[in-house]
């Protein structure tokens, strides 16, 4: 099964991202997600100001 398909999977490897030296459980995997989720969402406030300010100056 890929990566894509297995939920499981793809959250040992955001926690593995997050936290390379810290054992793989469920607390880290949680808290993984959360950083992934709250990363992606800067990222997305972060490219809409740039857009912003690239049009109005």
């Amino acid at each position: 099964m890929a990566l894509a398909e297995n939920g499981a999977a793809q959250l040992v490897a955001l926690s593995r991202k997050w936290f390379p030296g810290r054992a793989v459980d469920a607390e880290a995997m949680a808290e993984a997600l959360w950083l992934e989720r709250d990363h992606w969402e800067k990222m997305a406030v972060a490219v809409c100001n740039g857009i912003a300010k690239a049009f109005n100056g």
